[in-house]
């Protein structure tokens, strides 16, 4: 049922922000918190003063995991506020994403997207608008998130966005809100964060927060109830730390150039519309394994990996041995094999198997994956197992709980293939 408005309590906090005037927001700003905290709510009551100081001249773009979730999580809200309290109106084509808001005389277009998947960025590639509003926005994809934050062109642009709060290795908390609580006045200069808690919302009871509380335990009561990024059970690689096992690309080079890495070979699973991910190894005598460097692209063929294996083996100046490349195209892996010096291996390994050498190999500190390989460090932070409702839901077997989510899992197939096969054939 739609709030009701008029009836609504507002807590010193969300006073604060709903008071701000939008030109002194920066580019983007974030609101994040414990669930029923009033994020959304308090986005939505602002986006009418948003709008009417950044004017109608150009696109404004609402997004979530997908278009349904946007959907059910914000138009809800924001029709029946429009129309009801403000006096607007709110047309929305389900199909095409297209939503235009009148409000106040004017007549602002607006854009529904989904930004969840791998090649999600696609759908808004060449765009230009002046506001975007990311509903959850840990569930973007980041290529997504960057694609979005680069149309904001602009020069009164503004995004606003809320976000439960998810694993303290997630993207969104390393780049935006740890160098925004530590101070980085660069981060700060281009992002602005507001925490929320239960007791910000007005509107909630203490017998609703008692009540809450008794629900969860651990990990996610620190999320749900405290609003606190932390890292949950259920991740495959959780053992994997950013402190220990990520270096600086410039430590990387130093040990090419002293020869302390005696072997490199590559692991490729490919995509189409999700993306193709080629992994660059190192190893050196004490079989400990480097991630150097990663290729990760959507629509792609052999050629531009060809391309790229030349480039780097000269930018490294080192010759690769070989490639274990997914069995699913056979044709494109005949093209490598023809095309480079490599031995190019098809073995595709069972997920369990792979899974375990791999998460051995970092148990025992013997994978330093270089800073520059993003993508690969963000699938570390969200390859996960499905929890006991996705099971339920899915109706899976007990054995294939034990199988990671096919979620933004491109550059960790990559992974499992590299590693695997070098492991199990010259590894021992």
């Amino acid at each position: 049922m739609p709030i009701k408005w008029e009836k609504s309590l507002y807590s010193e906090k969300a006073k604060r922000f709903l008071a701000k005037p939008p030109e002194e927001f920066p580019l983007l700003t974030l609101l994040d918190g414990a669930v029923r905290s009033g994020k959304t709510l308090n986005i939505i009551q602002k986006i009418p003063q948003i709008f009417d100081a950044i004017g109608n001249e150009n696109l404004k773009v609402f997004s979530g995991y997908s278009k349904s979730t946007v959907r059910n999580n914000v138009l809800i809200e924001l029709k029946p506020f429009i129309e009801n309290y403000l006096g607007g109106n709110c047309k929305y084509n389900g199909s095409s994403g297209e939503l235009e808001i009148t409000l106040w005389g004017k007549i602002y277009q607006c854009l529904v997207v989904g930004g969840g998947e791998s090649d999600s960025s696609s759908s808004i590639q060449g765009g230009t608008w002046d506001f975007w509003y990311a509903n959850e926005l840990p569930q973007h994809h980041y290529g997504f998130y960057n694609m979005a934050l680069s149309r904001l062109t602009p020069a009164n642009a503004r995004a606003f966005a809320d976000s439960n709060p998810e694993s303290s290795n997630h993207w969104l908390y390393r780049e935006r809100i740890k160098p925004y609580l530590d101070g980085d006045e660069d981060v700060r200069k281009v992002f602005e964060y507001w925490h929320f808690t239960m007791k910000d919302n007005a509107n909630l009871s203490k017998t609703f927060i008692d009540n809450q509380e008794k629900l969860y335990s651990g990990a996610f009561k620190a999320r749900k109830i405290n609003g606190l990024w932390v890292v949950a059970e259920g991740l495959v690689y959780d053992t994997f730390s950013f402190e220990k096992h990520v270096i600086p690309h410039e430590t990387l080079l130093n040990k090419i150039k002293n020869n302390e890495i005696t072997e490199y070979f590559l692991g490729v699973d490919w995509g189409w519309n999700h993306p193709t991910a080629c992994l660059l190894f190192g190893v050196d005598r004490a079989k400990t394994y480097y991630l150097a460097d990663e290729l990760y692209a959507s629509k792609i063929e052999a050629d531009k990996i060809i391309s790229w294996i030349f480039e780097k083996q000269k930018e490294y100046g080192r010759f690769f041995s070989f490639a274990n490349c997914d069995n699913a195209r056979p044709e494109q892996n005949d093209k490598l094999r023809r095309s480079t010096n490599l031995v190019i291996y098809e073995e595709k390994p069972k997920v369990e198997d792979s899974v375990a050498i791999v998460r051995e190999v970092i148990n025992y500190d013997k994978l330093l994956v270089s800073e520059r390989c993003k993508n690969t460090l963000n699938e570390f932070s969200t390859y996960r197992y499905p929890t006991e409702a996705e099971q339920a839901r899915k109706g899976l077997l007990e054995s294939e709980s034990d199988i990671p989510l096919k979620i933004n899992d491109d550059c960790m197939d990559a992974l499992r293939y590299g590693i695997f096969k070098h492991v199990t054939t010259f590894g021992k």
